[in-house]
């Protein structure tokens, strides 16, 4: 039977057309789409027979939001593990995974989110001998904040064959002591040592976030995931590294009615000659599940000083690096362009933005395609010349403005000054550049307003502001994680606005996010999500 219902009785944002939309006093939606905006006297002429009404009771009706760059598996993973993100020192990690480690029934021993500049004056992170003290016995192993890396116990270092005689994958990094041994520091494309035999492997492709799991955890994790994802008013999702685990689980979900989300699936460069093989030659999917485009990776973390950001200061000096050289990362684009996929390239230093720029460039010459939209995702210390050069080859560039309040303080002391910019999306918006704003979750936690709020102040941890010029105005970030976001993901003629046609994706929150001040922003409530025409 069909459903029709009416949302009015509180301020709406359709976002449609320029700034936040024309003012309307409610929203028609029959079955799964937005059938009407306007008056309420209009959108009830609109309806079939007399609607159901939703009073909003003076709460504030928006778009669904569309966070372009997640990993949805992996926050319900990380979600699983001890929460090391608050952790203040080597010892506090240690209580942390010590009070999860009791919670366990065996097996490894697992955390997230430690930031080494938090842990210490001298930025170093905790090493095997330190995890040695959580269980010199089982597996003991950390991810990163940045999710590029591990450090890993003893025993994780044997159980993987990790040792003096280990060499150093290209694009990876193991940390050793002055006698060679591995310290239990693994980043990157090292980490593939540390997935198991039977295990993900992706070369030098990225950093591999695969630890070993059953399929019905990897189940339970995903579904946490999404939870957490839909919980934020986030509705579609762009998962920006799909290997064939994500891919069985994103399947598993649908084909299981356990699907909440609409997801566009990124498949990680590693398995660009598999889709290449299958004669895949475009997108392929449907509104709730499909595959958008390849994920590439130019070099590492910038929030894990390893980054190619060639400054002189020792941290980077020692651990940026790139993925590819010019030639490889190139092929990869261009094959992905050449089978009319859309690409999103991790790229954080000016080298790497620059590799990017010329391989599109290079897509271009060979096949000319209108609107691909190639993304950089981060983007993160453009020059000036190449924000000009993105904007006239239509790059999409998608940053994560949280990352800026949580973690430039560790990037300043890693990078310099150039850190000021890191993810300029104010100079984005002067060179005429779509702003779109995401979460990079489990990075940062899929927090809609937290990251909007960021985005204006551009206020650090400490409560300084740095690069005011790469501020944007709330009107930018609103639009920055609903229509904007959408056109990343190529899904703007479905989500990211409330029109007719479009699918009834929305979200009600409990005060105006462009009325209240805007310190108040980070502590708004999403009372309702809603994908498809039902509460998700």
């Amino acid at each position: 039977m069909t459903e029709v219902t009416l949302l009015t009785g509180g301020p709406i944002h359709t976002v449609a057309g320029s700034g936040t939309g024309a003012a309307c006093e409610a929203v028609l939606v029959v079955d799964d789409r937005i059938a009407a905006v306007g008056t309420r006297e209009e959108c009830e002429a609109a309806a079939p027979w007399a609607p159901a009404v939703l009073d909003l009771a003076g709460a504030t009706l928006l778009p669904g939001f569309v966070d372009a760059h997640t990993h949805p598996l992996m926050l319900g993973q990380c979600a699983s593990w001890a929460d090391l993100t608050g952790a203040a020192s080597i010892d506090e990690v240690v209580k942390l995974l010590r009070e999860h480690g009791r919670t366990l029934d065996g097996g490894p021993i697992r955390g997230f989110g430690y930031d080494h500049h938090r842990l210490g004056n001298d930025d170093r992170h905790p090493t095997a001998d330190d995890l040695d003290r959580v269980s010199p016995d089982r597996p003991v192993e950390i991810m990163h904040s940045s999710g590029h890396g591990y450090v890993v116990n003893h025993a994780s270092l044997k159980e993987a064959g990790i040792d003096a005689a280990t060499g150093t994958p290209a694009g990876g990094r193991i940390d050793r002591d002055g006698t060679g041994n591995p310290t239990g520091v693994v980043f990157d494309a090292a980490c593939d040592l540390l997935t198991g035999p039977g295990g993900v492997k992706i070369g030098n492709h990225g950093p591999n976030l695969h630890m070993s799991e059953t399929p019905d955890t990897l189940d339970r994790m995903l579904d946490l995931g999404q939870r957490l994802i839909v919980g934020a008013g986030i509705t579609s999702v762009g998962d920006c590294q799909v290997t064939e685990r994500e891919m069985d689980s994103w399947l598993r979900a649908r084909d299981n009615r356990r699907l909440r989300l609409r997801v566009t699936m990124m498949v990680l460069s590693s398995h660009l000659g598999h889709l290449s093989a299958l004669g895949l030659s475009s997108r392929l999917g449907d509104d709730r599940l499909h595959l958008g485009g390849v994920k590439l990776y130019a070099d590492g973390a910038l929030t894990g000083g390893t980054a190619y950001v060639p400054c002189g200061c020792d941290v980077n000096h020692r651990g940026g690096y790139l993925f590819h050289d010019t030639e490889e990362l190139e092929g990869l684009l261009v094959a992905a362009h050449e089978l009319g996929l859309q690409t999103a390239t991790h790229a954080q230093g000016p080298v790497p933005i620059q590799m990017v720029i010329d391989a599109v460039a290079e897509a271009q010459r060979r096949q000319p395609r209108r609107d691909a939209r190639h993304r950089i995702e981060h983007c993160g210390f453009p020059s000036d010349d190449q924000i000009d050069a993105i904007a006239s080859a239509g790059i999409i560039p998608v940053p994560q403005p949280t990352q800026v309040h949580l973690y430039v303080e560790g990037a300043l002391r890693d990078y310099g000054e150039i850190a000021e910019r890191m993810y300029p999306s104010g100079l984005f918006a002067d060179a005429g550049i779509p702003v779109v704003l995401s979460s990079d979750t489990p990075v940062t936690m899929p927090d809609v307003f937290t990251a909007m709020w960021a985005a204006v102040t551009r206020r650090t941890s400490s409560g300084r502001v740095v690069g005011p010029e790469c501020a944007i105005d709330r009107v930018a970030a609103l639009r920055g994680y609903t229509i904007e976001g959408a056109r990343a993901l190529r899904r703007e003629h479905l989500v990211g606005s409330l029109e007719p046609g479009r699918l009834a994706d929305l979200v009600i929150v409990d005060r105006d996010p462009m009325a209240v001040d805007i310190d108040e922003l980070p502590d708004l409530r999403v009372e309702q999500a809603w994908v498809g025409g039902r509460p998700a």
